[in-house]
């Protein structure tokens, strides 16, 4: 099985092209924000645009809950297709999305800015941010049959001609886009990031948090003491798995980064052997 990536930021164009893309690379199936599709038809999942809230929706488009997950492995496994397209922000995402489905790791990644010109990008743009519309690369038809019955409003098609060519697509506005926006700010997500930490047994004080932008996600570095009796090196990297998971569930940030530095232990003197230099660094 082939694999192609299909990368851009969010409200870019990208399912819009998807079709056009599929049929030129002879590309069997798409996987776009939770949906597994084939020749214009959703074979399984669930689209993340039907998700009342914006995290959930995010959750979703990464196949992060595991019925969502197993459906669409299986379907992949019984169609068995020589190539499909992954669509994502970034090749992280992407890569994500491939583990989770176990698909091998995209071989070929096309940029939307190589494939849309700079007015087709900036009114996908316009119409995302200013009135909530969103592609998906499937006909009317299958919304209904497959998707929200009431929940979603359809985009009458005359609004958006230039979105549209021989292959059907349906613009939709999802209920997160008019429910309003969730921002998590960083010192919110700096105030978590310490409060999942405290909640460790390990853990006896935690000295600081860091937050640097990477890529689509965020980096994270935490300086912290640990009690004695804990393996640092050991702790120290279920804190980089316990952070991402935890973090992602409650926020719908993606963590693509932790680095963990053990300050000190308490009771335990920095001079002491039980530290080689004045702390570890994981």
């Amino acid at each position: 099985m082939k694999v192609y990536a299909l990368v851009g930021p969010t409200g870019t164009g990208k399912s819009y092209r998807a079709p056009h893309i599929a049929q030129e690379y002879g590309i069997d199936c798409i996987i776009d924000d939770g949906l597994l599709i084939s020749k214009g038809r959703i074979i399984a999942g669930k689209s993340s645009k039907a998700e009342l809230s914006k995290i959930r929706a995010a959750k979703i488009a990464v196949f992060y809950f595991p019925s969502h997950r197993e459906e669409v492995k299986k379907a992949i496994q019984k169609l068995n297709p020589e190539k499909i397209m992954v669509l994502g922000i970034s090749r992280s995402m992407v890569e994500k999305i491939c583990e989770r489905l176990e698909i091998p790791c995209p071989e070929e990644v096309l940029e939307i800015q190589d494939l849309a010109s700079p007015d087709e990008i900036g009114m996908a743009l316009a119409a995302r941010e200013n009135e909530g519309k969103h592609t998906i690369p499937v006909p009317l038809v299958e919304i209904k049959r497959n998707l929200w019955g009431g929940f979603v409003d359809i985009i009458p098609v005359v609004v958006w001609r230039w979105f549209y060519s021989s292959h059907e697509k349906t613009v939709v506005r999802p209920p997160f886009s008019y429910l309003g926006k969730l921002v998590v700010t960083e010192n919110a997500l700096r105030s978590l990031v310490a409060l999942l930490l405290l909640h460790l047994p390990w853990v006896e004080k935690v000295e600081g948090v860091e937050l640097h932008r990477l890529g689509g996600g965020m980096e994270v570095e935490v300086e912290c003491v640990f009690r004695r009796g804990f393996p640092v090196a050991h702790f120290g990297r279920l804190i980089q798995g316990y952070l991402r998971e935890r973090v992602e569930y409650l926020t719908g940030v993606e963590i693509r980064v932790v680095h963990v530095d053990v300050s000190g232990i308490a009771g335990v003197p920095l001079t002491s052997a039980a530290l080689s230099g004045s702390k570890y660094e994981i």
